[in-house]
């Protein structure tokens, strides 16, 4: 397919804009290839920083020369991602929100409501990579790849995509590095030097998870008619320990925070919401080997077979490690790791590859 044939295929292009250098270079990037492009911006918690980002985005579309559009999706990012957020702490476990935030919100509500704009296609800054096959049957595939540049891939956080949402995203930073994106930006817009990275968790704007779930506890313990407050810290044969300050406060693994005395480090072992309490244990009493998954979901639609073989991620910054995965029923898995690993935490994302494909994934949900 020739260029021509390409834009004339894909149409208009909306592109997300954050203020950022990556969504900013993604939008120049098309813009400069000759596509028809605008830019749509995404209010997602009412913040007053958010009026100087606006105008970091107008400097932008006028630099481009493109339409911009604001979205306010304040109430479904609460309803869908916030509360959400908050209730899995508060189960215990310890939640992603950006994984839910790109199958819901960017790739779910924004994708419906730029096609709704005009737009054929949605582009975003992610560093992925979104490749189109025939598969064996004569049908368009699309694979979802790890970006070149393995130091900011962002792969993970998209295990929940399907093919109908594939089919409508362009990644245009995918083959490319980061620090080639930085140095080449500034050139088209001096204005972002300076700019700070995206956070991992956007909506907590510099404030700590622990200060914004005790910020919404309130409303959170009534719903769910639960108590943070202090409670005890047990080992696994169920003595006590000490107390703890509220177990949303925790998470499998960490050290920092447990204020107890003992011959050796101790770390979460497990989180108990029901009694309130954290059973604490030293370093080798953290490693499982396997663990189950629910929620499965993978990129082509279905699993490649019942059982079969890949390199498993736990957790964002970890090394994907060798696994066998085993689907049992309803939507559940069964992983197996060659070896033990540290800190399988509850409510995490166990997300499969394949060389540098991604094949899908599953919340962790039992050791």
């Amino acid at each position: 397919m020739n260029k021509q044939q390409k834009l004339k295929n894909i149409g208009t292009v909306a592109v997300a804009l954050s203020g950022g250098i990556d969504s900013a270079t993604a939008a120049f990037l098309l813009k400069k290839n000759g596509f028809d492009i605008f830019g749509v911006t995404l209010k997602l918690v009412n913040d007053k920083n958010f009026k100087k980002n606006a105008e970091l985005i107008d400097k932008i579309c006028s630099e481009l020369n493109i339409k911009k559009y604001i979205l306010d999706l304040t109430e479904a990012f609460e309803e869908k991602i916030i509360k959400t957020f908050c209730t899995v702490y508060l189960e215990g476990r310890t939640p992603n929100p950006c994984i839910e935030c790109n199958k819901l919100i960017k790739f779910g509500i924004l994708l419906e409501k730029v096609m709704d704009l005009g737009a054929s296609h949605l582009a975003t800054g992610h560093y992925a990579i979104i490749e189109k096959s025939k598969n064996n049957v004569g049908r368009y595939l699309y694979r979802l790849k790890k970006g070149m540049d393995k130091t900011k891939d962002q792969s993970y956080f998209l295990w929940k995509l399907n093919q109908k949402q594939l089919k409508k995203i362009i990644f245009p930073l995918g083959k490319l590095y980061k620090k080639e994106v930085s140095k080449n930006s500034l050139k088209t817009f001096p204005f972002l030097k300076g700019h700070p990275e995206s956070q991992e968790i956007c909506f907590l704007k510099g404030t700590s998870y622990k200060d914004f779930i005790i910020k919404s506890s309130k409303i959170m313990e009534l719903k769910m008619n639960k108590k943070i407050g202090c409670g005890q810290v047990i080992d696994s044969a169920g003595r006590v320990l000490g107390t703890h300050k509220g177990y949303p406060f925790y998470t499998i693994g960490q050290r920092r925070g447990l204020g107890i005395s003992h011959s050796k480090p101790l770390y979460v072992k497990a989180i108990i919401p029901e009694e309130n309490i954290i059973v604490a244990g030293e370093e080798e009493e953290i490693y499982s080997r396997q663990f189950y998954i629910q929620d499965l979901n993978f990129i082509s639609g279905k699993p490649p077979a019942k059982n079969f073989d890949a390199d498993v991620k736990i957790r964002y910054n970890s090394e994907q490690q060798p696994a066998k995965i085993q689907i049992t029923r309803d939507n559940k898995a069964l992983v197996k790791f060659k070896t033990s690993q540290k800190a399988v935490t509850l409510g995490q994302s166990a997300v499969f590859y394949q060389r540098d494909f991604l094949l899908g994934g599953g919340i962790i949900t039992e050791n």
